[in-house]
């Protein structure tokens, strides 16, 4: 069953997760995360609510997965709530992480390396959803991407077009361009 978690939900469930990894021996996991647990992490998502945390890391083992299965059954939050299923999204894992900014999480554990895109990094994964998905990308994503942009102060197309920072949309992601063009204003 999915669940919304909060920003405290995960933080507990991640020093959950840090302790049985200790205990079956994994020294350390990567965690880069993107997507609603992201946008809570620097006060962007509203309601402050999001079923997991999105990870542009290689799969874990299957023993990693075990233990995050675990944590999210004892601590009452999905149990696929620690995932790297967007990796498997064409080129993300590869062009897109490496165009992030990954910054050093404010939690710190013993086994686990947690870090956050920037909001600069976020709007380009959205960006990057967005377009990919076509005519008709995940609702989900637009609101995001809006959200995220209301964020730098982008609240309208003639504004967008002025940042050198956000340039990346119209050269790269047409289809996130041309939907964002389309609105005008947010």
């Amino acid at each position: 069953m999915l669940k919304n978690s909060s920003l405290a939900d995960f933080e507990n469930a991640l020093r959950v997760l840090d302790s049985k990894l200790e205990k079956i021996g994994i020294n350390k996991i990567e965690v880069k995360a993107i997507g609603g647990f992201a946008m809570m992490y620097y006060g962007v998502r509203e309601n402050g609510f999001t079923i997991d945390i999105d990870s542009l890391t290689e799969k874990y083992s299957d023993n990693v997965y075990c233990a995050i299965k675990e944590t999210g059954i004892e601590v009452g939050i999905d149990d696929d709530w620690l995932n790297t299923d967007c990796s498997e999204l064409d080129g993300f894992l590869g062009e897109l992480s490496k165009e992030i900014n990954w910054v050093e999480s404010k939690y710190s554990f013993k086994h686990i390396d947690l870090k956050v895109a920037d909001i600069f990094g976020l709007v380009r994964s959205k960006a990057k959803a967005i377009n990919d998905g076509g005519l008709v990308p995940r609702s989900t994503d637009k609101k995001d991407m809006l959200k995220l942009l209301k964020n730098l102060g982008i609240y309208n197309i003639q504004t967008l077009d002025k940042k050198k920072e956000v340039a990346f949309i119209a050269k790269k992601y047409s289809r996130c361009y041309d939907y964002l063009k389309a609105i005008e204003k947010w």
